[in-house]
């Protein structure tokens, strides 16, 4: 019956997406952070293009960085003491505005910006808010509560975002 229950609070947190319920099942789950953009359209100074998010959120470009956006380095989660257990990459495709915490304006990104290169991470459930308060967006945001919003997104290959 305690296998049962557990299993079904796995479906719950991660839908049907059988990757999640994987890494539920092995004490796991996934973050996210953002390492770059493709403009659109004319941004501050920058034209249409596929930018690191450093050059994006540059204010030297006339831009600056919405609040909640989930900007670090993998270093950072091996500096508090993460173990990464996997690394992919991702894409948001953005055709409606998103916002990185719920109920804020100023988290939203600007609508000049189409899609969001993103590094993802594998890391143990325990450790998710930790690297929620270091710059890492949790995929699985009801764990985490608070003004976390559930922002999906599609797994690519690395290279597909380098290529860009």
């Amino acid at each position: 019956m305690k296998k049962a229950v557990f299993l079904l609070s796995i479906l719950a947190l991660a839908g049907c997406d059988e990757d999640d319920v994987k890494d539920l099942a092995q004490g796991n789950t996934k973050v996210f952070t953002v390492t770059g953009a493709q403009v659109a359209s004319k941004l501050g100074t920058l034209d249409p293009g596929y930018y690191d998010i450093a050059v994006i959120t540059s204010a030297s470009q006339g831009n600056s960085s919405p609040d909640g956006l989930p900007v670090a380095s993998k270093s950072t989660l091996e500096n508090l003491g993460i173990t990464v257990e996997g690394e992919t990459c991702g894409r948001i495709d953005i055709t409606d505005q998103v916002c990185f915490q719920s109920g804020n304006a100023s988290s939203c990104l600007p609508s000049e910006i189409n899609m969001l290169g993103l590094a993802v991470y594998t890391i143990d459930l325990d450790k998710v808010k930790t690297a929620s308060s270091n710059g890492f967006y949790p995929k699985l945001a009801a764990e985490v509560g608070g003004l976390y919003v559930d922002i999906a997104y599609n797994e690519v290959s690395c290279a597909s975002l380098q290529a860009l």
